[in-house]
């Protein structure tokens, strides 16, 4: 019964049913997407991690030589070359291996692909003149395309399930030449935390996103109700309980919006692994991430929008029929834009803070890096280098650096390291972590914990600001080289031709700004999305005002009022509530946003940037103004003064 009523009641109000449906959906379609495509790279990992805790890549010793320190799952004797498929390069590891995870392994037939989404089985590629056929294409936790052939290389990639972690670093120190090693822990992959920045990062535009959805949710119900204040009077006065009448002017929006971010969910997780899929790796769903949070957000949903009942339980029948609609309130405005601005703000401020970080003043414009052997006749400076490593229980990449170096000269406190006992870190580690000159640090370095004094603070970027720079090493061979030449490109040219690595400053700069557009990407669908929201908050608000007070409209309609008395009255509280409300965000918004780009740099945030974002403001005041008018004269016009009279 009451849902019949319910659903009779929505048929007069379309257009307020409309714009609670689209909201939700857009918030539905928008956190379930995001939840996809997070939850798949979760899953990938998760299950990488169970099947082994060490990973490492070695010169110098066999497979026979590990399998004392525990099972061997995958492994790959392999070389780094280069491979052309459909008329493109891709630097690769290519060589002999077997896989237990994926099950697969050389074969004369072919070739098994890992980690390179771009080949499909049947498609050809090409090494070194010959031409292969893929037999089979796996997603893989690995930076770089892996292609299983007939040839072993020289360098040992090992995945494996180790039973002493710290014997065999050991062995490892004595016997190989280092050039990777990671422990997982627990089943947790040392670089988790870096991954999971990242997802807190991109979550936390949906949060504000969600949270702006919500309270705007809120207010639509409450002017909803308030502008059925007597209807409620008088049912009440018949004897009705508080329950059907809440149910009754409350129940259409919560079953709107609950009906729309339900339909959004599958429509948002397909999409999420589609676009995965399509763009990035071939990865096994994982329903229960999303899933686990949309109960969640429903629940938030359906509590929040049962809130008004208090307002109807609390409301006596006289003084609801004694009511007098009033106008719309500026407090509602002013919620609404605040909200908005505070949402979409903390969004810009969020990428501001990570493109103000980012600094390419380096003591070098040249980097390469690839064989020790053809490193070390190199000019320049040379170091050494592990990934995967520890400092303070986070993820971090070492650099192996002499005791007089160039880098040095990006010093922001401190000095540089002179006993083997010091380090040098990066701002990013030092902001994390809460670390100053003097303090000490404990590095995980190939599965052995070592404590280091910190003797400065570097304001390079690598790995986000999260690099480290210790005393040189004999287990860990130079592998990199840092250059400062007068044509970059042509040494480039150069050191590719012998078969390393080089990239020179203005490559990274252009890389940065393509990882960057990514970022930004996410940010501005979020901020339209946002707009288009509050655009629909205005309109709901404008039509429940004058739907609410339809008789005092239609009375003025009805005596020849204009149109323009009716929007004038209208900026007259919005416009002030605009300006107060966006310009009261802005401060809250600049710590907000730095906070989330913190999650992965170091971000960058000053009032200078504030001051930046006020001239465009003035656009969006317009914009809001413009559209309030044309949405008022819209409904204004729309209302008919008949109907109004005599209802």
């Amino acid at each position: 019964m009451r849902l019949k009523t319910t659903l009779r009641k929505l048929k007069h109000e379309k257009k307020a049913a409309v714009v609670v449906f689209i909201t939700f959906l857009f918030v539905s379609l928008g956190v379930n997407f995001t939840l996809a495509g997070v939850g798949s790279v979760t899953k990938a990992v998760s299950d990488f991690t169970r099947i082994g805790n060490v990973e490492f890549i070695v010169q110098g010793v066999n497979v026979e030589n590990l399998t004392r320190f525990g099972e061997v799952v995958n492994y790959l004797y392999f070389n780094e070359s280069r491979v052309e498929f459909n008329g493109k390069e891709y630097t690769a590891l290519i060589g002999y291996g077997r896989f237990d995870v994926p099950k697969v392994q050389s074969s004369p037939e072919g070739v098994y692909v890992l980690a390179f989404p771009e080949a499909k089985r049947g498609d050809k590629i090409q090494i070194n003149g010959k031409t292969y056929t893929v037999l089979g294409s796996y997603y893989y936790l690995m930076g770089e395309p892996i292609v299983l052939t007939r040839e072993k290389g020289s360098s040992l990639y090992v995945f494996m399930r180790c039973n002493d972690t710290e014997a065999l670093s050991n062995f490892l120190m004595k016997h190989a030449k280092v050039v990777y090693f990671t422990v997982y822990r627990k089943g947790q992959a040392p670089y988790m935390d870096t991954m999971r920045s990242v997802e807190n990062f991109a979550m936390s535009f949906f949060y504000l996103l969600l949270g702006a959805s919500l309270l705007i949710i809120v207010l639509i119900s409450l002017t909803h109700v308030r502008g059925n204040t007597r209807e409620v009077g008088i049912l009440k006065a018949l004897g009705l309980p508080d329950s059907f009448v809440s149910f009754l002017f409350i129940g259409d929006y919560l079953f709107i919006a609950l009906l729309a971010y339900l339909i959004g969910i599958p429509l948002g997780i397909w999409l999420g692994y589609a676009y995965m899929n399509s763009h990035f790796m071939p990865l096994k769903p994982n329903y229960t991430y999303p899933l686990g949070w949309d109960v969640l957000i429903v629940l938030i949903i359906a509590l929040i929008l049962s809130l008004p009942y208090v307002y109807v339980s609390r409301l006596k029948p006289i003084e609801a029929l004694r009511f007098t609609p009033k106008k719309s309130s500026s407090l509602r405005f002013f919620l609404v834009f605040f909200m908005v601005f505070l949402a979409s703000s903390s969004a810009y401020f969020g990428i501001r803070g990570i493109e103000n970080y980012l600094s390419f003043n380096y003591p070098f414009n040249l980097w390469a890096w690839g064989s020790p052997s053809k490193i070390t006749g190199l000019p320049g400076e040379k170091a050494g280098y592990l990934s995967g490593q520890e400092v303070n229980g986070i993820t971090t990449e070492i650099y192996f650096l002499n005791y007089t170096s160039s880098f040095e000269k990006t010093l922001i406190a401190g000095r540089w390291f002179k006993k083997p006992d010091e380090a040098v870190i990066e701002f990013g580690v030092a902001k994390k972590l809460g670390l100053k000159v003097g303090d000490t640090v404990r590095v995980r370095l190939l599965g052995e914990v070592r404590t280091y004094r910190v003797a400065g603070i570097s304001y390079m970027n690598f790995y986000d600001g999260r690099a480290i720079f210790l005393p040189k090493v004999s287990f860990v061979p130079d592998e990199e080289v840092f250059l400062k030449v007068s044509n970059p490109e042509e040494w480039k040219e150069r050191l590719t031709a012998q078969g390393l690595k080089a990239i020179t400053v203005e490559d990274l700069k252009r890389q940065t700004e393509n990882n960057l557009k990514l970022f930004k990407t996410a940010v501005y669908s979020v901020m339209v999305v946002i707009f288009l929201i509050s655009l629909f908050a205005l309109f709901a608000l404008v039509y429940l005002d004058i739907e609410g007070s339809e008789k005092v409209y239609a009375t003025l309609k009805a005596i020849g009022i204009p149109n323009s008395h009716v929007w004038r009255g209208l900026l007259k509280k919005a416009v002030p509530s605009l300006v107060t409300g966006s310009l009261l965000a802005l401060p809250i918004s600049l710590k907000l946003g730095e906070y989330i780009g913190d999650m992965v740099v170091p971000a960058k945030l000053g009032p200078s940037d504030i001051v930046k974002v006020l001239p465009p403001l003035t656009g969006f005041y317009a914009l809001y103004a413009v559209f309030l008018v044309v949405i008022t004269n819209r409904v204004f016009n729309r209302l008919d003064v008949i109907k109004a009279l005599r209802s």
